[in-house]
């Protein structure tokens, strides 16, 4: 008996960690730069408790987002304020974007988004900066 558990544990470990999620707490706060190569935008965004501020000098913009955690590594931004728009892009009062943390190495990640504004969903690298 003792050898089937055991023949069964090593059967079952590798499963087990390969089906793990990332873990994403240490990216639930700080300073962060978002490469968004299909916008072409590099954006610095500040998370701290229920709020991320983004801001862009491409875009010469500064909004806040409202952050609601679902689970470790998936979140949802809602448009809190616009702090500063010089370009004045409309910026929905209803814009809300979906992420999900997919892979994690080191002080970086690669985040799944979708939002209101956009069809579909795309991938995004972002580095911890603080």
């Amino acid at each position: 008996m003792l050898k089937k558990l055991f023949i069964l544990t090593l059967i079952l470990l590798p499963v087990l960690a390969f089906s793990q999620q990332p873990d994403c707490y240490k990216f639930h706060e700080g300073k962060f730069r978002i490469a968004d190569a299909r916008a072409g935008v590099v954006t610095i965004a500040e998370r701290k408790g229920m709020y991320q501020t983004e801001s862009s000098d491409a875009l010469k913009a500064v909004v806040r987002f409202r952050i609601t955690w679902q689970d470790n590594c998936s979140y949802t931004l809602k448009l809190d304020k616009v702090i500063r728009n010089e370009n004045k892009i409309d910026f929905p009062s209803n814009m809300e974007v979906k992420v999900k943390i997919i892979t994690t190495s080191g002080d970086s990640f690669t985040q799944e988004m979708s939002s209101s504004l956009t069809n579909g969903s795309y991938n995004v690298s972002v580095t911890k900066i603080n």
